[in-house]
């Protein structure tokens, strides 16, 4: 009897001191309902397969990267608002119009941004509103927010319905072996060097969510490590060097 209690209290230990893989985007918190208005969910029409993240910009447009657009049907988006659950879907916004940057080069991971108009006017409301892009350049050592319903689990599986978000920061982009960095255009972010997580970052399907800074937009998620998410640090574009653009083609 004594043996089998023993044996039962043990294995309660080892169940409850093993980390939680679902807590994390890569090591981050669910996002309570309506904190982060200005997120979007990309998902293929008459589907519910997220397959990208993006930004609320005004009534009509939305940010995003340009690798999960590129080359399809200006109207073949759903762009989810309004809601931290993908299972519990609010606001379903079918897309009329695709623009992706002219110089998007997908071999090189060059310009990619893309904006997205939905066929009807956005209403704002305390659970959606837009974010403001930023104007300034960002240096490394700045820690910022990055969003998504990306996978959870370093092999790129387990995604997430519920959105996450984690704090990340910027740093040399030192893995060059997947791509090809631009400091004018991108810069990484992902845990500093100090940092006890054991994973950081963004991972599958994240692509194209906020990082926001002070209340401001300052990147992109486009890239990460094909062979496993959070070993390296994240690549994003730089918002600040697309702003002219962005803003060029989001008429309201």
């Amino acid at each position: 009897m004594i043996r089998q209690l023993v044996f039962i209290c043990v294995g309660i230990v080892l169940v409850v001191g093993r980390p939680d893989a679902s807590s994390r985007i890569l090591g981050g918190q669910v996002v309570a309902h309506g904190d982060i208005p200005y997120q979007a969910s990309l998902q293929y029409w008459n589907t519910t397969f997220h397959f990208a993240g993006g930004v609320l910009l005004n009534t009509r447009w939305v940010l995003s990267t340009a690798k999960g657009v590129f080359g399809r049907a200006g109207n073949s988006i759903n762009v989810i608002l309004g809601t931290n659950r993908l299972d519990i879907p609010f606001g379903n916004r079918q897309s009329d119009q695709i623009r992706t940057h002219p110089l998007y080069d997908q071999s090189i991971h060059a310009n990619d941004v893309a904006v997205i108009r939905t066929a009807a006017v956005i209403a704002f409301s305390v659970i959606i509103s837009p974010m403001t892009l930023a104007t300034h350049f960002i240096n490394d050592g700045v820690t910022a927010q990055v969003s998504g319903w990306g996978a959870v689990n370093e092999d790129k599986t387990g995604e997430s319905v519920v959105l996450r978000r984690v704090a990340v920061t910027t740093g040399p982009c030192v893995n060059t072996e997947f791509m090809t960095f631009n400091s004018a255009n991108h810069f990484c972010a992902g845990a500093p060097t100090n940092d006890t997580r054991p994973l950081v970052g963004i991972c599958t399907r994240d692509v194209g969510g906020p990082l926001v800074l002070d209340n401001l937009l300052i990147g992109i998620p486009f890239h990460h490590d094909p062979r496993a998410c959070g070993q390296f640090l994240d690549g994003y574009m730089r918002i600040s060097s697309y702003r002219a653009w962005i803003l060029g083609n989001i008429p309201v």
